[in-house]
């Protein structure tokens, strides 16, 4: 009996010597920051206590010696006014490293806290720099227990000022930076925002890199695109800060549509000219642009677009009705309307900001050929890069009157037969017969005429006479006519 009562007693005893010492076990603090202090690797730690105890630090054992969890202790704090600690041997800058709290040696752990390692890959070829990070530690220790809520992407140019470039969910670790500046130095670092301490940031490493690559040109302007007979002569001005020496020169039939390259050019010239052999300037408008490319044969940059300027003219017997289509898109451009009369110097006959003009050359029917350009200058370039149109010619159709009859009697009215044209004549000849074909008169002179006369000098008898007319326009054109004249005295 008593052997039974003292069993019962010691059960009893070490029932209730459990149950203390378990309702005096610690709720271990609750880790709020574990942030990469930037360019050393040290970890910097924050806690908020739930009961007022010891602090015992534990980060994750590098290399584990076996396949489970290996922590090792690297501070116990004793005083409850600090929360927090720095790791001066995480090396956290070239790996992801775990960390977990207790309130007592052999207590419960905290919710573990990795770091954030980030990673990033400068790209030459497309100006852009890749950033990856993670909060994986390896298969046996894993992510931890906390949950991110978000992740924050900053940046720092030349020692400026952080800016945050985007916020993501919890679940996307990879950025790409675009638009990068040539000859730069970046700072990158990535915040992670736990779900259970939304206002506090817990920072990765930094990355820092130096964006050397030859600059692209800041800008490549379309100067001029001027029609010689069949070819198209292009000229571009480039950024003089530019390091580049490849571009493309591309052309389209429509300004929104597709490009085509036609060129590669190589230079170190920032004033490009090229020719276009194939533009059909007479019939067709065609777009062109210039593309620098990187050493990668990555294009960077775009100029803006240029055309060829097409004259069209509608001819209605003396009015000319002049239009074109606009260079670039019409804005601040200046056109000067030009015409030349058969052989005579090219006359300036028009200067305007729109696309339209009306010629009328009523007054000068004795002339045969008009031609006509257009010659545009942009706002923003210089007085002797404008863009020429092709040329147009008008011809007016040669107009010959021959007289049917005239009265050589002395009353000076019609005393003269000759062929009256709207034009001076390159080559003339007439020639006068009687019915038996007798030559009474000729002459290359196109201003002299048949006086009546026969070839002895006495007056040509009243009746028919044949009459025979060669002559050449100004255009190459042959008229040629035989005919009847008749002489009558009254």
């Amino acid at each position: 009996m008593n052997k039974v009562i003292a069993t019962t007693l010691l059960f009893v005893f070490s029932f209730l010597f459990l149950l203390t010492k378990a309702q005096t076990n610690l709720d271990p603090p609750i880790l709020q920051e574990v942030s990469v202090i930037s360019g050393t690797g040290n970890v910097f730690i924050s806690w908020h206590l739930q009961d007022s105890s010891d602090v015992f630090v534990y980060r994750n054992k590098i290399p584990p010696t076996s396949s489970s969890p290996e922590w090792e202790l690297i501070t116990t704090i004793t005083d409850t006014s600090i929360t927090n600690y720095i790791d001066l041997s995480a090396n956290a800058n070239t790996m992801t490293r775990i960390y977990k709290l207790r309130a007592e040696s052999d207590g419960y752990d905290s919710e573990k806290f990795p770091t954030t390692y980030l990673t990033s890959e400068f790209d030459t070829c497309f100006s852009q720099i890749n950033l990856t990070w993670t909060n994986y530690v390896n298969n046996i220790y894993d992510e931890g227990d906390i949950s991110p809520s978000q992740y924050e992407v900053y940046q720092i140019e030349n020692s400026g000022s952080p800016q945050l470039l985007t916020q993501l969910n919890f679940d996307q670790k990879t950025y790409t930076v675009e638009s990068i500046n040539p000859n730069s130095n970046y700072l990158f670092y990535i915040n992670l925002i736990p779900q259970h301490a939304p206002g506090i940031r817990s920072s990765s490493n930094t990355n820092d890199i130096y964006t050397d690559m030859d600059l692209s040109p800041r800008y490549i302007n379309a100067v001029k695109a001027s029609v010689d007979g069949q070819n198209t002569n292009l000229k571009f001005e480039i950024d003089p800060s530019s390091e580049l020496e490849t571009y493309k020169l591309l052309k389209s039939s429509s300004e929104t549509g597709n490009y085509d390259t036609i060129e590669i050019i190589t230079t170190t010239a920032f004033e490009i000219n090229a020719t276009d052999t194939n533009s059909d300037p007479d019939n067709t408008v065609s777009y062109y642009k210039l593309i620098s490319a990187n050493k990668c044969g990555v294009e960077t940059t775009n100029s803006d677009v240029i055309n060829n300027i097409l004259l069209e003219i509608d001819n209605n017997e003396y009015d000319n009705s002049l239009t074109w289509n606009h260079l670039k898109d019409g804005n601040l451009v200046n056109y000067k309307i030009y015409r030349k009369i058969n052989e005579l110097d090219p006359e300036l006959i028009g200067d305007r900001g729109f696309n339209y003009f009306d010629d009328n050359i009523e007054n000068y029917q004795n002339y045969t050929q008009f031609c006509y350009y257009v010659q545009a200058l942009d706002a923003n370039a210089s007085g002797n890069d404008f863009s020429q149109s092709n040329t147009v010619c008008i011809y007016l159709k040669p107009k010959v009157f021959i007289p049917e009859a005239f009265t050589p009697n002395g009353d000076g009215l019609n005393e003269e037969f000759r062929p009256i044209f709207s034009f001076v004549p390159s080559s003339y000849e007439l020639k006068v017969y009687n019915r038996w074909g007798n030559i009474l008169f000729e002459t290359t002179d196109y201003s002299k005429p048949w006086n009546g006369k026969e070839a002895n000098g006495n007056s040509a008898p009243t009746g028919a006479y044949i009459y025979y007319v060669k002559l050449k326009t100004p255009n190459d054109q042959i008229f040629e006519q035989r005919g009847t004249v008749m002489v009558i005295y009254p």
